[in-house]
């Protein structure tokens, strides 16, 4: 059963890596398409609530894809356990875990408190610049893990 199991996986081995990179497109487009929206923040203030409107199908793309992008990886590693001890694998799994945990504190602890700003955003109060440095630093880290994440599945694709 198990050898079965295993050569359905082997043999759709390309579907699995289609739908891999497709969680990754969606994921990371969504990623992007926020980080711009936080720069463009910066320089238009008073167009904090249509971001705090789309804050919300972001997250929501970001998680769906990060779903497609674990249901794949697993069905391409279970055939595949041995890449477990290749050292870029293991690095690009910290990054997942990473985008991860990052990703619950941003749907958390970021969004809610951005939704309570956003009426006082364009004051720019010290409510407003210290969580904009939180935000900031969270939104870093998400970046610099989805995009190692994307390099080092170079070595795998």
């Amino acid at each position: 059963m198990e050898t079965g199991f295993f050569s359905f996986l082997i043999k759709y081995d390309s579907l699995w890596r289609f739908f891999h990179i497709a969680g990754v497109i969606i994921a990371l487009g969504s990623v992007v398409f926020a980080d711009l929206a936080l720069v463009w923040l910066k320089f238009k203030p008073k167009e904090a609530s249509i971001i705090a409107k789309i804050t919300p199908m972001l997250s929501l793309q970001v998680w769906l894809g990060l779903i497609l992008i674990s249901i794949s990886g697993l069905l391409m590693f279970l055939p595949n356990q041995g890449i477990a001890q290749n050292s870029i694998f293991q690095l690009k799994m910290l990054l997942v875990l990473v985008v991860f945990l990052n990703g619950i504190f941003l749907n958390v602890w970021i969004t809610p408190r951005f939704e309570k700003l956003v009426p006082a955003w364009h004051e720019n109060g010290r409510g407003v610049k210290n969580f904009t440095k939180v935000a900031g630093i969270a939104t870093a880290i998400s970046f610099l893990a989805w995009w190692g994440i994307v390099i080092l599945m170079k070595f795998f694709y």
